[in-house]
């Protein structure tokens, strides 16, 4: 048997203490890691532009050195318009060493999808959910074990938390496909019309 804890007036089993304190670090967790692959995400976006104007209005890239990229093709499997610059340009340039190995000229990608639309993305939201499940399955499970015992309220509230945590996103994730999907679709329309051509059937 494990000894009691007390603090601010509260005497709780350090089993308590303890399963509280897990459910803290899975609630955290489970928001940490979606977190920080979205950071990763948006740097290697920015990354793979550095040193790229985008000018939206015209839909086109200008590389350092103020030579144009316009709409090469639309990879719609993978979600991305990708820019190339003209290979003739690119071999006459003075920073063709360090902007492109190839002959064909530079090209840059640009992703339509959202982070939650990638493999990436959808590695993360799973695994967040199996986080928040298991932070739900310890609170319930703890919360029958030290029913009408000391502590038993903050188990109450500790799956109420859980359940409300796993509820948000569960329900974010339609929400935002539906969404997108609608954005893709309109900008994939765009991309091609560039071309006088129809957008391939989904």
């Amino acid at each position: 048997m494990l000894p009691a804890v007390t603090a601010w007036g509260f005497t709780l089993d350090l089993a308590l203490v303890l399963l509280l304190t897990y459910l803290l670090v899975l609630w955290a967790g489970g928001w940490v890691l979606e977190f920080l692959a979205k950071a990763h995400f948006h740097r290697a976006q920015r990354y793979a532009h550095t040193g790229f104007a985008y000018d939206v209005a015209l839909d086109r890239y200008e590389c350092p050195q103020g030579e144009l990229l316009t709409l090469h093709t639309f990879d719609d499997r993978n979600k991305l318009a990708i820019y190339k610059a003209p290979a003739s340009s690119c071999n006459e340039c003075v920073l063709k060493t360090f902007c492109t190995p190839h002959d064909e000229g530079r090209q840059v990608y640009r992703t339509l999808a959202e982070f939650h639309e990638t493999d990436v993305g959808r590695f993360h939201r799973w695994l967040s959910l199996i986080i928040l499940a298991v932070a739900l399955a310890f609170s319930a499970g703890g919360m029958l074990a030290w029913w009408n015992k000391p502590g038993e309220w903050l188990l109450v509230i500790a799956t109420g938390v859980s359940l409300v945590l796993l509820w948000l996103d569960v329900r974010d994730a339609p929400d935002e496909v539906g969404k997108s999907a609608g954005r893709l679709e309109d900008a994939a329309g765009d991309e091609w019309r560039l071309f006088g051509m129809d957008p391939p059937a989904r």
